[in-house]
């Protein structure tokens, strides 16, 4: 039994059902994340012929023990997220973004402590920032149930998953596709509602395809350019941080019954069944408290818990 790597899969699961944070920062952040671009670069048609004729190579091609720990974590993970953290994010979303916005600061300063700086990759920081800044900030889209538009959010969203620092949920929220995926979930989940199993099999064929993709490119680059590869990514999770800061404000939302598009000035939706938001903005602790209460101080220990957490998962990658 893995345990340890079964907590790691978990971490990312429930990572990947919150808008805003990435399943591919606790891969880095655990130190199993070049392994698992590896191992998923394996998994080859050629491998997979080897379940027919030789079934204990094709477990050592595919990593097989190392994958299935993973899965089974991130499978738990997922079912987690989408139960547990759903309703935090509707009754405790301070706190939460509080937590991850420490998450992700400690992740950047743990990761930035292995690159060998220099011009080229600080230009490469820089362009990963301003790209994971100016996508956290995109408006979401409206969504659609074509067959074809699932099938190519699926590989978008699960090559954010690989991408630390840009979220595979937010790609789904920006798509417009987060509601539908997340609730045809849960409706599989807890009320066995199988009509959810087409759309959803179809975001999945795209998913599995987006991530062997995706992956190829991934493990090539951190072969070529190792250096310069990390500091892009640690631009990435510094330049998504304005979507994690817990203090915002909501200045426009969608009507997903009429489908029209207004203004709004609230830090909270008047009905979540109803509408969704399309742009927010940051704001202070004194600036939010002239619409709620900001508790900041609990926030700022959520902040601390967040870093904590990094600290203890590099710990545990060091031990192996």
């Amino acid at each position: 039994m893995n345990i340890g790597l079964a907590l790691k899969g978990a971490a990312m699961g429930v990572a990947e059902a919150i808008p805003g944070v990435s399943g591919g920062t606790i891969a880095f952040i655990t130190g199993i994340y070049q392994e698992l671009l590896e191992t998923i670069k394996g998994i080859t048609p050629a491998t997979l012929r080897l379940i027919l004729t030789d079934r204990k190579a094709f477990w050592q091609a595919i990593n097989g023990k190392f994958l299935l720990w993973l899965l089974l974590g991130m499978g738990a993970g997922l079912v987690t997220g989408i139960l547990v953290i759903s309703h935090l994010l509707e009754n405790h979303q301070i706190l939460l973004w509080g937590f991850f916005f420490g998450l992700v600061i400690a992740s950047a300063a743990y990761l930035a402590k292995d690159v060998k700086w220099s011009l080229i990759s600080i230009i490469g920081a820089v362009i990963g920032g301003v790209f994971a800044y100016f996508i956290t900030n995109l408006a979401p889209s409206a969504g659609s149930e074509n067959p074809l538009y699932l099938f190519l959010s699926g590989c978008l969203a699960i090559s954010a998953l690989m991408l630390p620092g840009v979220s595979g949920s937010f790609v789904l929220l920006l798509l417009g596709l987060y509601d539908q995926i997340i609730n045809g979930l849960k409706a599989i989940i807890t009320d066995q509602d199988f009509s959810q199993l087409m759309p959803i099999g179809i975001f999945a064929a795209g998913a599995f395809v987006g991530l062997f993709s995706f992956a190829r490119m991934l493990s090539y680059l951190f072969k070529k350019y190792p250096n310069n590869t990390m500091a892009t990514m640690i631009g990435v999770l510094i330049g998504s941080l304005g979507k994690l800061w817990p203090w915002k404000k909501i200045t426009s939302v969608y009507n997903k019954v009429t489908g029209e598009t207004s203004a709004l000035e609230a830090v909270k939706l008047p009905d979540n069944e109803t509408f969704k938001i399309l742009s927010e903005t940051n704001l202070l602790p004194q600036q939010f408290a002239t619409y709620d209460d900001p508790r900041t101080l609990v926030a700022c220990f959520c902040l601390f818990a967040g870093i904590a957490v990094v600290y203890m998962l590099s710990k545990v990658a060091k031990q192996g």
